[in-house]
């Protein structure tokens, strides 16, 4: 009878945590959650090949790999490649996952390799936000997709979203959305595209040495208001 109650015990406790997480469980609850919203909301197919920036231990990279055909990423931290590497090793040794130290602000990747890019709350961590954000449109194919996912943290969020949406528009993004979801603290997931209609930052010269020249775009569909969008939020 008492191991009947100490089984009833843990079941209770699970699904206390599963329905209000807390505590360390509950860290990796809404972090596995969190991972797994993020890819549902790439709707990734075969055909896709994915990049994600700051991948941390690798769990999104595994989610992604299930569904597309191809997914590389990089994260500036040797210790968390390595043990993503460890997460992936079937897809690595497949050839469908490949992962790297990097930072965002120089992707070792050439023109419009990616159809998708995102990033999980790795965003205030670059060294060089505005950067990487024309490193990310530089990659992209025409037409391609971000997704990069804002958490309530120890900075405002606001403020992070206001620069971020601003950058954005700035750079030369299109369709730029943002969302609110109640993971964790909560947070944003924010959404653009590489628009059709417009020439992007080119790259002039090779590797970490590169210097990256944005040409502007002159259509009004890459300009939105970062006040607008932030007020939608």
């Amino acid at each position: 009878m008492a191991t009947t109650n100490q089984g009833s015990a843990r079941v209770s406790t699970l699904d206390r945590q599963f329905g209000h997480p807390s505590g360390v469980m509950g860290s990796v609850i809404e972090h596995k959650q969190l991972h797994q919203a993020a890819v549902d909301r790439l709707l990734l197919a075969q055909e896709d090949n994915v990049l994600e920036i700051g991948f941390g231990p690798g769990t999104a990279v595994k989610l992604a790999a299930r569904h597309a055909g191809f997914v590389a990423g990089v994260d500036p931290s040797i210790e968390m490649v390595l043990q993503a590497k460890r997460r992936n090793r079937s897809a690595i040794r497949a050839g469908r996952v490949q992962l790297q130290r990097a930072s965002a602000s120089t992707l070792p990747f050439a023109n419009e390799t990616f159809n998708v890019v995102h990033e999980i709350n790795s965003f205030n961590h670059w060294d060089k936000k505005e950067s990487g954000l024309m490193e990310v449109l530089r990659v992209l194919k025409t037409g391609g997709r971000l997704l990069m996912v804002l958490r309530q943290g120890h900075s405002s969020l606001e403020s992070d979203l206001e620069m971020l949406l601003g950058s954005l528009a700035r750079i030369g993004f299109s369709q730029i959305e943002a969302e609110r979801h109640q993971f964790g603290h909560g947070g944003v997931f924010v959404t653009a595209r590489k628009p059709r209609s417009c020439l992007t930052a080119a790259l002039i010269g090779k590797g970490a040495q590169s210097s990256m020249t944005q040409i502007t775009c002159p259509s009004r569909s890459c300009s939105s208001s970062a006040n607008d969008l932030a007020a939608t939020t």
